[in-house]
């Protein structure tokens, strides 16, 4: 049988043109689009990295130019769309390495003169001032065109390459609500403004000056702009799932369920459908490999020096979470030097929209998926150790291999050997904070980590499911590991996983913290198969 030829999957490209001139896999979300223009107004959205927001802005960029035949096919050109040309400004803030509002409105400038380049407009713009060398672009691109567009990509990039240094972080939003304010005043010189970014710093901020815009991030209507639908995978990439699922010599079905465990679940307002990450995604069709590439692929270090600032202290305990709160005001919020750590986990896409909570107006996170839960409890882990995320994957691997082949003893022993480099003004004297720093530890090593399951015996502390066995463990603080084993026989947790048909091992943990003195026990018993 011949393998078929798949169309090419566009990793690394970002670029509209590119993609379609080359025959690269395109996901047609020209009808999004199409309702995004056609509304007219001043937009603002942000999305975690990789969703795919610089190919948004390279398309829209394309049909307000009007190069109708890049979108032979697809749903915009069979519109009525009229396609109508624009001077644009195109301004990719991710390429200024901007360490002073100086620098920074230079980079502007820069860009902005090239734009004029490109335009062959004889135009030569301040360098030094950005405010006056786009209100000088603006003017001379509408003359030429009679419409005019601006679309912004990575707006906030120079801010958090400087989140670390709260002084000058605030210096170049001030320079940047500035420059935003003088597109404000061409209001009526254009037609269509769209920024994108990863965080939502607050509008009285950055965004003052700019204060018509609509913000997108959590609108239902544009929850699914970016990111890839159920339907699309299906639609656009049956071909690549078949050709690994017939590789794995499994179903189509099989394989598209893991697929969907691995990379779904983003969600960007409530009740809408989930979305892939469409990097994660393509990144296993080529290989035919689940991994963590969302991760791999560069984890924001702004977000690992915030999660690592003495002021964060009193949050991390949130960290042993599945699930988060926060109020809808607080979600949007992000300006240097005191974002809520919930808010910077969700911008950065570590956390997605679980439910919403309409009495008080909050919303539940939790991890999207298991890429990104084995990814964010790996970094959390090297927070509380104070470590990094490669000795982590180290000790969580170790872990596994123990728990898998048995090895309780040592298992318990690398535990033991976590825990032991937590700083002791972390450790809570609850058990609570222990069962929560075990939950972090599991997910970072991959490991099915269910907590707190009701039966009709009473509540188990915790199930670890590996490939070839189940655990049931009971923690205690201050006690006795017999104690901890004992509880678990004498409710017969196991009876609610006898169904698995998987061999079943009961651990009992018992974390005992004194000032100074640091142990942790362990007692464990095999079910036997017939019990």
């Amino acid at each position: 049988m011949k393998t078929p030829i798949l169309q090419r999957l566009p990793l690394g490209f970002s670029t509209f043109s590119t993609i379609r001139n080359e025959g690269y896999l395109y996901v047609d979300k020209t009808e999004h689009i199409y309702n995004l223009i056609t509304q007219g107004g001043r937009y603002f959205m942000s999305r975690p990295r990789r969703f795919g927001k610089s190919l948004l802005v390279s398309t829209l960029k394309e049909i307000l130019e009007s190069n109708k035949p890049l979108f032979k096919d697809l749903w915009i050109e069979k519109s009525d769309y009229p396609w109508h040309k624009h001077g644009i400004l195109v301004l990719d803030f991710s390429a200024i390495k901007a360490t002073s509002p100086d620098i920074l409105s230079r980079g502007i400038c820069t860009l902005l003169q090239n734009i004029a380049n490109d335009y062959a407009l004889e135009l030569t713009l301040d360098i030094e001032n950005a405010e006056d060398a786009v209100r000088a672009l603006v003017l001379a691109l509408h003359k030429q065109f009679g419409r005019m567009a601006v679309l912004i990509d990575e707006y906030d990039s120079p801010i958090l390459k400087n989140l670390d240094k709260t002084e000058r972080a605030n210096e170049i939003i001030n320079s940047m609500r500035s420059f935003f304010a003088v597109i404000k005043s061409l209001d009526k010189y254009i037609n269509f403004v769209f920024i994108t970014g990863v965080s939502s710093f607050a509008k009285a901020g950055v965004f003052s000056g700019l204060n018509n815009l609509e913000i997108m991030t959590l609108d239902k209507q544009w929850a699914t702009i970016c990111g890839y639908t159920d339907q699309e995978v299906d639609h656009y990439f049956a071909p690549h799932i078949q050709a690994w699922a017939d590789k794995q010599k499994i179903s189509y079905d099989a394989l598209r369920m893991q697929i969907k465990y691995w990379y779904n679940g983003y969600h960007f307002s409530v009740d809408a459908m989930s979305v892939s990450n469409p990097f994660s995604l393509m990144c296993a069709l080529k290989t035919q490999e689940f991994e963590n590439f969302w991760i791999q692929s560069g984890a924001p270090s702004f977000l690992i020096q915030e999660l690592k600032k003495e002021y964060r202290t009193i949050e991390r305990p949130m960290l042993n979470l599945e699930s988060f709160d926060i109020t809808a005001s607080a979600l949007g919020t992000f300006d240097a030097g005191s974002t809520p750590l919930i808010a910077l986990l969700f911008q950065t896409g570590y956390l997605t929209i679980t439910n919403f909570n309409r009495d008080n107006r909050s919303y539940q996170l939790g991890y999207p998926n298991y890429e990104v839960r084995t990814a964010a409890q790996q970094y959390f882990l090297s927070v509380f150790i104070d470590t990094n995320s490669a000795q982590t994957e180290q000790f969580t691997l170790k872990i596994w291999s123990a728990l898998n082949k048995k090895n309780i003893a040592e298992a318990v022993a690398l535990i033991k050997s976590i825990f032991v480099r937590v700083t002791y003004h972390e450790h809570l004297t609850e058990e609570a904070f222990y069962h929560g720093l075990l939950q972090v530890l599991f997910g970072a090593a991959g490991i099915n980590a269910s907590s707190e399951i009701a039966t009709s015996h009473g509540r188990i502390d915790m199930v670890l499911e590996l490939p070839a066995l189940i655990y049931i463990i009971e923690i205690k603080l201050n006690a006795t590991a017999e104690k901890a084993l004992k509880q678990i026989q004498e409710q017969q947790y196991y009876e609610a996983l006898c169904y698995k048909n998987k061999p079943i091992v009961l651990l009992g943990l018992n974390f005992n913290r004194k000032p100074k003195k640091f142990d942790l026990t362990y007692a464990s018993k095999e079910l036997d198969k017939q019990t």
